[in-house]
């Protein structure tokens, strides 16, 4: 944090959970009412993007003069788009009822807001509503797209919006939070922390939901076992773990499987180069040491291939290839 950002008073309530530069802008422009029709938050998820998001917009109808901190109502005024279970993609039907929405009147008299989760996936039909919108702009109307990367949205919506990027937090910060915030051990903060990769969210999600925190464990050791098995036995170890978890496997859990697979390869590769003070696994971190290879220049470009693999891997679910399908390439190329 800078100097300046440990002088400045926040003038509203703000989420503890890093960014606080993002925060200080956003606080900043309340206080002097300098707001851009149209933000994007972009950055990986679990950085706080909806949180803060929706913190802004509490914070953005307490400015315009709403006096009670009671915000129960002002829900009437906030409307959420997110992509429905299943669906690959957010559909112009559901954005043509989001800007219907945001048209009426406002319920207390102030501002109309609207927050698009995952905005990369609006259909090119939708973006292209959601653009007329923002060209011809309503008074009192904001709309803020949350996004995993500004490069997936339509540039003509990134050129008429006021993008704001999140960045991991720093893990000593994510560390102090888990300890103090959430009162967990050090011991278990640490490991926590480290694995979050800077994600807050994640992290307070590994202490709310021990299980989420052990299959992350379970999936980053299905992939330590590839290494010692051949491709049938690796096939049985997949096929195990698919069958048990919950639910039907979708794009977004092969993604989730495929991103966690690549932490636990930078995580081989960066202990090839000694850097164990950088790993995120460190609660496997004796089964980390185990793998071991001969000539550790021949086992770094392995690993660096193998992240080469596992990304195009994450490219090709986005490209309609089955989830299924994608994760045995794994099995068969690793």
């Amino acid at each position: 944090m800078t100097q300046t950002s440990k002088q400045y008073q926040k003038q509203f309530d703000w989420p503890k959970i890093g960014n606080d530069n993002l925060i200080e802008f956003l606080d900043r422009s309340l206080t002097s009412k300098k707001l851009a029709q149209t933000y994007v938050f972009a950055g990986p998820e679990d950085l706080g993007k909806s949180t803060i998001a929706l913190a802004f917009s509490r914070n953005l109808i307490l400015s315009d003069g709403f006096e009670s901190r009671d915000f129960s109502s002002v829900n009437s005024d906030l409307h959420i788009l997110s992509r429905e279970a299943g669906k690959k993609n957010i559909s112009i039907e559901v954005v043509r009822d989001f800007i219907k929405m945001l048209s009426l009147s406002s319920f207390l008299n102030s501002y109309k807001i609207g927050i698009i989760k995952d905005a990369e996936t609006l259909s090119p039909e939708a973006a292209s509503a959601l653009l007329k919108t923002l060209e011809e702009p309503r008074d009192k109307v904001i709309i803020i797209l949350l996004t995993s990367s500004v490069d997936l949205l339509l540039p003509t919506i990134v050129s008429r919006s006021q993008v704001l990027y999140f960045y991991p937090v720093a893990r000593e910060t994510v560390y102090d939070y888990l300890t103090q915030e959430l009162d967990l051990n050090r011991g278990d903060a640490k490991d926590m922390a480290a694995l979050s990769a800077g994600r807050p969210l994640l992290a307070a999600r590994f202490v709310e939901n021990g299980a989420v925190y052990l299959r992350h464990l379970e999936i980053a050791r299905i992939f330590l076992s590839f290494f010692n098995s051949d491709i049938p036995e690796r096939l049985k170890v997949l096929t195990n773990f698919l069958t048990k978890d919950e639910g039907t496997l979708t794009v977004d859990k092969a993604g989730e499987i495929l991103e966690i697979w690549q932490r636990v390869a930078r995580d081989l590769a960066l202990l090839t180069v000694n850097c164990p003070e950088l790993i995120q696994h460190t609660a496997l971190m004796s089964e980390l040491s185990a793998i071991k290879f001969s000539d550790n220049e021949a086992a770094l470009r392995y690993f660096v291939k193998t992240l080469e693999l596992l990304n195009l891997l994450k490219r090709y679910l986005m490209a309609n290839v089955a989830p299924g399908a994608a994760l045995e390439q794994v099995v068969y190329n690793l």
